[in-house]
């Protein structure tokens, strides 16, 4: 196996094609701007850093965007509300921002980062036009997430590298995305759900290849972790599978039973799995009850996007993050960013719910955009379950995972309108004739 060094220049070379490409097709240009942020290009090639290429290609991006003239018309999408309620949501995180205990505190750790997502989110409303788009997309976040899984694979399957602690060895990645065992877990866990869905939906035999080599790398990143909420998470996403599936007895045999020898016939795992105890358990859980009391304690449009833990100093003697999303998005954004959060996560299961269900009303329930719908449902629900144990409220996956659940629907909408048409255009001919 090359080491991640050798490879690394591949990102690079990757940003570059992306960028020529997207001068012609906007999807590939957005696909370039993740590739440069997430692969924190910045950090390894010090010339991305020294001019400012994070912002310069951002706003070079955005200007290719809005030239493709369907930024504007596609936020209005008026089959769904998530563009309304990420509009409400924007508005209750500056809302909280004006009142926030600091605000040059919450301007660097959590308003920045967002404005940055909300960029992304833009690119991906103006780029992603079609089916086509939609693909490109996908398979590029794929591989994206592919990459950057292999440098901490790439560590355990040689058993180098790593973050050394008392129970044993975590391998995780040296800086970005997968530089802490938790944000590795909670990255894989996500993402299997959507490698597999997209090998068991994609037609073409090489795309199949493609998506379970990530599977294999997302599983085995998953295992180097040493998350104790990794762990749960995978066996949550085995749980989930089993109840998705419309045959549940057959489920159980195929999926829950070979995860169940993987987790038991592997040292690695089981060793994790054997470190979760109540303590741990409700030590996150805490998170959530340190939420509500900043609440109760007066903080009603919350104490500021991303100083939970000033307030948490202050009120409990606490210093550390929420570890659980549920009691982040309750202390930071207080009563209305809570509601406009939940809202939108509502409001994306039902337009995925919905979309598959169309499909099988339509005979495609074998379809790609059926199982992309299935895979981001059950991604979604792995990564709200393992959230119980870590933050990540301005993280730009659910944001991506919002987007698909609006662009799913809006593709399922336009097809079955077209399928309607020509349907009724054949019935007129054979009528006239």
């Amino acid at each position: 196996m090359p080491s991640p060094d050798d490879i690394r220049i591949l990102s690079v070379a990757a940003f570059i094609l992306l960028m020529i490409m997207g001068m012609k097709r906007p999807v590939w240009a957005v696909l370039a701007y993740m590739v440069l942020v997430y692969c924190k290009l910045s950090a390894y090639y010090p010339v991305f850093a020294a001019m400012q290429a994070e912002a310069v290609f951002a706003i070079i991006i955005l200007a290719r965007v809005l030239l493709g003239g369907e930024l504007f018309s596609r936020l209005s999408l008026k089959n769904n509300k998530i563009n309304q309620y990420l509009l409400l949501f924007v508005l209750c995180v500056m809302l909280s921002y004006a009142v926030a205990w600091d605000r040059q505190y919450s301007w660097d750790m959590a308003v920045y980062h967002f404005i940055k997502v909300l960029t992304l989110y833009l690119m991906l409303v103006g780029a992603v036009l079609n089916r086509q788009d939609l693909y490109v997309f996908f398979i590029g976040l794929m591989l994206m997430f592919g990459y950057l899984a292999y440098e901490p694979t790439y560590y355990f399957m040689t058993g180098t590298g790593g973050s050394t602690q008392v129970y044993g060895i975590n391998y995780i990645a040296e800086i970005g995305l997968l530089s802490g065992h938790v944000a590795l877990a909670n990255n894989m866990n996500q993402m299997i759900p959507l490698a597999l869905f997209s090998f068991l939906g994609f037609k073409s035999r090489t795309l199949k290849i493609v998506a379970f080599a990530c599977l294999t790398m997302f599983v085995l990143s998953l295992m180097g972790s040493g998350s104790r909420g990794g762990v749960a998470g995978f066996a949550f996403f085995g749980m989930l599978m089993i109840y998705f599936s419309r045959n549940r007895t057959k489920a159980l045999i195929l999926v829950g039973i070979p995860l169940l020898i993987l987790v038991l016939a592997t040292g690695r795992m089981s060793s994790t799995l054997s470190r979760i105890d109540s303590d741990a358990v409700w030590g996150r859980l805490v998170g959530l009850t340190h939420g509500i009391g900043m609440l109760q304690r007066g903080n009603i449009i919350g104490v500021g996007p991303g100083c939970f833990p000033l307030a948490r100093r202050s009120y409990f003697d606490y210093k550390m993050e929420s570890h659980n999303i549920y009691g982040q998005v309750i202390g930071d954004l207080g009563i209305p960013g809570t509601l406009c959060w939940g809202l939108l996560v509502y409001a994306a299961f039902q337009s995925l719910s919905r979309s598959k269900q169309r499909l099988k009303e339509e005979g495609k329930a074998d379809s790609f955009l059926f199982f992309l719908a299935q895979g981001v449902q059950i991604s979604l629900l792995v990564r709200l379950f393992v959230s119980l144990g870590s933050h990540g409220l301005y993280y730009f996956y659910w944001y991506v995972m919002f987007f698909l659940s609006a662009v799913i629907s809006d593709l399922v909408e336009k097809e079955s309108l077209v399928d309607e048409e020509e349907k009724g255009l054949a019935e007129g001919i054979y009528e006239y004739s």
